[in-house]
């Protein structure tokens, strides 16, 4: 009873607010995990949690694209997107991780409904330059990078009560498609929704000290030790992206960015209802002097 009446503070803090969750296609790859996910994201959304869900799809597209008899290539952790590429992708998340991840949400009484982020131009990209990377000068091709949303559509279902369940890819504005990574998109939306949190659901249980360690997870980050942890050479590929979504959100307005393991059994709840959380909490400035609640979760 004791951690139900922890867990109650911060539900009262949390209530009326609007959060971005963004869940990667890893995280998505068995059913039982989608409706683990699931089913702590309709409790989340029980304690008055406005909820977005962005999700990725990375793994699937990829092995839609192999059976579509091309391999995938990524340079630096960034995706490197064909005309095949795209179309595995769309695919892989409108026809079937968005689908099915809405459907497991409306089972557990989170009512959801599932979009590509380019309906209704609600994130919309221009197509990435070649760019220079550890590999040289590299042409991504059908890859975009952000360059503005339009959140009226998903204000208009969080006021019906429903939760909006979106993937990639974004419009590129002249009718077509352009594929987006999902933690800046995410970013992106949280700060075009003003929402207060941001949280990162991914394959590692946070950000590591060490990326070779599992043990060294750091419980709390701010943007400071973020940046000496990426100078450091700790987050690689994958997680350094995340690292630049992060910055985005927080130096955009968003309050807290929490990264949290999509297999650590109920670590979503454990994250943002414990004092102790389960992942790491990421905010502008160190809390050093906050109360306990204040600081974390």
């Amino acid at each position: 009873m004791i951690d139900l009446f922890r867990a109650s503070e911060y539900a009262r803090l949390h209530h009326g607010q609007t959060m971005v969750f963004k869940i990667g296609g890893s995280s998505l790859a068995r059913r039982s995990q989608t409706r683990a996910l699931a089913r702590q994201l309709s409790v989340i959304c029980a304690f008055g949690v406005r909820a977005v869900v962005v999700h990725g799809g990375g793994p699937q597209a990829s092995e839609l694209q192999t059976l579509l008899g091309e391999e995938p290539r990524k340079v630096d952790g960034r995706r490197v997107t064909s005309e095949v590429g795209l179309r595995a992708l769309r695919m892989a998340t409108g026809g079937d991780l968005g689908p099915n991840l809405a459907a497991a949400l409306t089972s557990e009484s989170a009512r959801a409904v599932s979009l590509c982020a380019a309906s209704a131009g609600i994130v919309v990209a221009r197509r990435r330059p070649p760019m220079e990377t550890s590999q040289g000068r590299v042409d991504f091709g059908l890859v975009g990078d952000v360059t503005a949303v339009h959140v009226e559509p998903i204000t208009a279902l969080l006021d019906a009560g429903l939760v909006p369940v979106l993937g990639p890819p974004a419009y590129d504005g002249q009718g077509g498609f352009l594929n987006v990574n999902a933690d800046l998109c995410a970013a992106e939306l949280a700060k075009g929704l003003r929402a207060t949190k941001l949280v990162i659901v991914s394959d590692t249980p946070g950000i590591l000290r060490d990326p070779d360690d599992p043990h060294s997870l750091l419980s709390s980050l701010s943007l400071a030790e973020l940046s000496e942890l990426a100078s450091s050479g700790a987050l690689r590929e994958g997680m350094a992206v995340k690292a630049a979504a992060i910055r985005a959100a927080l130096e955009g307005g968003v309050e807290r960015v929490h990264l949290v393991g999509g297999s650590t059994p109920d670590g979503l709840l454990g994250e943002l209802y414990t004092t102790q959380g389960t992942g790491t909490l990421v905010t502008r400035e160190p809390q050093a002097g906050a109360s306990l609640l204040e600081a974390h979760r």
